[in-house]
């Protein structure tokens, strides 16, 4: 078991030094991502809710550049799958304020122990809208994580990516297929059984109508859990 964790370790370890010498490295911007997470069961153990609400910094994170509130609820199927609608409201602070309403569906579900640590996924649709052009832009987001704890501690490393695909092209804000790319390298504290923080490094490669963007981006989330 322990081989294994440090072989996956090691691969990790690499990947992450590729993408900080390689091209990726030459960031348009450095950022600073804060988000809270929080989760929890209403009495009958199987209606869920949920919320997330997210600080993005910008232009060296001397700014707010993005804020975003998600609320939604959900309902257990099973041990290994849960399914989840819900609204978010995104706002860019790019000078004057851009406002977007997003509906979401997801399916949330365990996939299996890989290296000695639990691999999850998440799988996503949201539909976007803006007064600015009256179009709904769809879009599905894919989700894989994999955390692994460290023998006889509090702490795990954590690795996960997540891949934007847009469903259609919508005015000038998303083209069909592929959106974005964010991966995630750091590790988690486990306080106690209901509170867990995450800290790491975050690429965000973004394909736009225009020119892409490549940021760098460090990352802290604080996760509350009934």
């Amino acid at each position: 078991m322990c081989s294994n964790r440090r072989s996956a370790l090691g691969i990790v370890a690499s990947v992450l030094a590729l993408l900080l010498g390689s091209g990726v490295a030459s960031a348009d911007d450095s950022q600073l991502w804060s988000a809270v997470a929080l989760t929890g069961k209403a009495d009958n153990e199987r209606l869920l809710l949920w919320f997330d609400g997210h600080a993005r910094f910008s232009d060296d994170a001397s700014q707010l550049g993005v804020s975003i509130v998600r609320p939604g609820i959900g309902w257990r199927v099973s041990d290994k799958l849960d399914l989840w609608l819900g609204y978010a409201r995104v706002t860019a602070h790019p000078g004057e304020n851009i406002d977007e309403d997003r509906v979401w569906q997801q399916a949330t579900y365990p996939i299996a122990e890989v290296f000695g640590g639990k691999l999850s996924g998440r799988t996503r649709l949201e539909q976007r809208f803006r007064d600015s052009d009256n179009e709904t832009a769809v879009r599905l987001r894919q989700f894989f994580r994999w955390a692994v704890k460290f023998d006889d501690s509090d702490y795990s490393f954590v690795a996960w990516n997540e891949t934007f695909f847009g469903l259609n092209s919508a005015a000038a804000r998303q083209r069909d297929g592929f959106d974005q790319n964010r991966a995630f390298l750091g590790f988690a504290w486990q306080a106690n059984s209901r509170l867990r923080a995450e800290v790491g490094y975050l690429n965000n490669q973004i394909k736009r109508v225009g020119d892409d963007a490549s940021n760098h981006n460090f990352s802290v989330t604080l996760f509350v859990s009934q």
